[in-house]
């Protein structure tokens, strides 16, 4: 490691954190930093959010004895600084590559990480289980999970704090930094910020209970009298009337406060809520200005543009028309590009905050009263409206626009991540419209569709620009609105067709290009419309009929995908010849690989895989 992180390059465990000299960790918090702010940028990852809990995970790792205690991180992106304490900073050159250091928490790479994570506020309900389970084990250890205000917006942390008992060894650390990736809106993120209880009334609270037996009448007597007195002086805070124990807040960046405060809950016993203030970015002026820019960095240039950013511009121009259209998004306004939208309608523009169900059910009432919500949800997050899709939306055949975002593999991200389970889940809902653009041209069909919709309509695209090459492929006659595109004359399709959607185009050319070489035509078939699947057969009916090889690419999940549907209808309509080749090239395991490798090869969706198929 380089002579710079001199200090830093002593500690590998916590055991050596806890032998450090409370002189020395000033300069160890330090080069943390510095290790952050050189190695993340190369490799990509959250860098504002681990550059805030610096200090406060150092003295987790201090008053803690993990992995004997349960160190859970709400979402994990923020866990970097837990991960090179417990034996792994050296993994960080693979930070975020398929089979390298995952960006999140992941049991499979040892024990300090209790929980596996990646989607928001699941870590009280985590930590709680451990609680319960060491109680009824009879296991001495403490649950620790650290939360962010982003992540206090999100239902599931509340139907957890309801759960709590008061007597369990259960600490639960409330990071309030004012972001999740946007800044936080909502009733629950201003209550945090107004949350104060003195230093005078904490230190006589603590007198009090450490003057007092725990156990005696007597000592139960004078609690219940300064319960009395203290309500009558002080406000009651929301955790306290849930009966949780609460400190803070704390300056989470004074080492020496958030270790007094850690120690103080280890030693209660019971379930308390520390509650700590931090600045996102801190050490890193370009962070601390923006954190939001600095919330995930990518390996490599952004793209000038992207088709999120096609989305709102195309959505932003309709509602200048349109008073009736309005953007729904979940704590994601900068990651979807709606913060835009926001900024032109401000009235029309609804943060609902870590709340997906919320979202998708307040958009099928937004529609049952006659407004147009576009409701814009990444594809790995819609997965947790599943039933609010279902029930509020599909049975009701509420014409609600759901937008999904980073559809496809997340290759940095992982397998909490992959957007590929949002078609094969659409698929069986009841009336639900499935629009696949791949240009930006089709994005603009799509969207004029989607203003037109009287039922439920996805619409679906990856975290990715336009490609050129698949631009130019499929531009060569122009169309009123989407269906099905090829780069071939329809009128003699070949005899081996590649039928695909989304990004996985572009792979599709490639091999179709590759195959060229070796003397062997392809033609590729592009859907746009997936559901309905009869009509998306029907569609394909004449292109498939006279083929001898067809294979079917998807980036998504195999089982109740657009592929094996639309064989299954193909198949009924007796499409293809009795001779004829069909396969399916789709997702069967989606998990990480335990290897560095390219994630696509992996799965067989690249174009090597693709090309395979037809040199057999």
């Amino acid at each position: 490691m380089n002579t710079k992180y001199q200090l830093l390059s002593t500690v590998h465990t916590p055991a050596d954190l806890k032998r450090l000299p409370e002189s020395e960790l000033a300069t160890l918090c330090q080069q943390i930093r510095e290790f952050l702010i050189e190695r993340v940028p190369r490799t990509g990852g959250h860098l504002a959010s681990n550059l805030g809990v610096v200090e406060l995970t150092v003295a987790i790792h201090r008053v803690f004895d993990c992995p004997k205690d349960h160190i859970i991180f709400d979402v994990g992106h923020q866990a970097y600084v837990h991960k090179m304490l417990t034996e792994r900073k050296h993994l960080f050159a693979d930070l975020r590559k398929p089979g390298g250091l995952s960006g999140f928490t992941s049991r499979k790479e040892g024990p300090y990480d209790a929980f596996g994570a990646g989607h928001s506020s699941t870590s009280v309900s985590a930590a709680l289980g451990f609680a319960e389970a060491d109680r009824l084990q009879g296991v001495d250890a403490c649950s620790v999970c650290v939360v962010g205000d982003g992540a206090y917006t999100g239902g599931m942390i509340h139907e957890a704090l309801n759960n709590c008992k008061k007597d369990l060894p259960l600490v639960i650390i409330l990071n309030e930094n004012g972001m999740s990736i946007s800044p936080n809106r909502g009733t629950f993120a201003s209550y945090l910020s107004r949350v104060r209880v003195s230093a005078r009334y904490r230190r006589f609270k603590s007198r009090v209970e450490t003057s007092v037996g725990k156990t005696s009448g007597f000592g139960r007597f004078l609690r219940a009298v300064h319960h009395r007195i203290r309500r009558a002086i002080y406000p009651m805070n929301h955790f306290e009337e849930l009966g949780l124990y609460y400190l803070g807040p704390i300056d989470g960046h004074n080492l020496d406060e958030v270790t007094e405060a850690l120690t103080r809950a280890r030693d209660l016993g019971c379930t308390t809520v520390v509650h700590v203030r931090t600045q996102k970015g801190r050490g890193y002026t370009p962070a601390e200005d923006a954190p939001h820019a600095f919330h995930s960095l990518r390996a490599g240039e952004v793209p000038p543009s992207t088709f999120h950013g096609e989305f709102c511009r195309l959505l932003t121009e309709a509602a200048a028309e349109d008073p009736s259209i309005v953007a729904v998004t979940a704590a994601m306004g900068l990651g979807t590009g709606l913060a835009a939208f926001g900024d032109a309608y401000p009235d029309r523009y609804f943060d609902v905050g870590i709340a997906e169900e919320h979202a998708l059910t307040f958009s099928a009432g937004l529609a049952a009263a006659g407004m147009k919500p576009f409701v814009d949800i990444y594809s790995t997050f819609l997965q947790r409206a599943y039933d609010n899709i279902l029930h509020d939306v599909a049975l009701q055949g509420l014409p609600v626009r759901m937008v999904i975002d980073r559809a496809g593999l997340a290759v940095a991200d992982g397998a909490t991540h992959h957007g590929i389970f949002d078609v094969a889940f659409l698929s069986q809902m009841p009336g639900v419209r499935i629009l696949a653009p791949a240009t930006y041209e089709s994005l603009r069909l799509a969207v004029e569709e989607l203003l037109r919709a009287d039922g439920p309509i996805a619409l679906r695209y990856a975290d990715a620009a336009e490609s050129a090459e698949v631009a130019a492929a499929f531009s060569h006659r122009a169309r009123p609105s989407l269906g099905l595109l090829t780069d071939f004359d329809e009128s003699a399709p070949p005899s081996r067709l590649i039928v695909t959607y989304g990004q996985q185009v572009s792979r599709a050319l490639e091999a179709a290009r590759m195959l060229r070489e070796r003397g062997v035509t392809v033609g590729v078939v592009l859907l746009e419309v997936l559901a309905p699947y009869d009509a998306a057969a029907e569609r394909l009916l004449p292109l498939v009929s006279s083929a001898d090889h067809v294979l079917f690419a998807e980036e998504g999940i195999r089982d109740g995908g657009a592929s094996v549907l639309l064989c299954e209808r193909l198949h009924a309509m007796h499409a293809f010849r009795t001779d004829a080749r069909v396969e399916i090239a789709a997702i069967t395991d989606f998990a990480s690989p335990d290897e560095r490798c390219d994630l696509y090869d992996y799965v067989g969706l690249s174009a090597e895989a693709l090309c395979a198929h037809f040199l057999r």
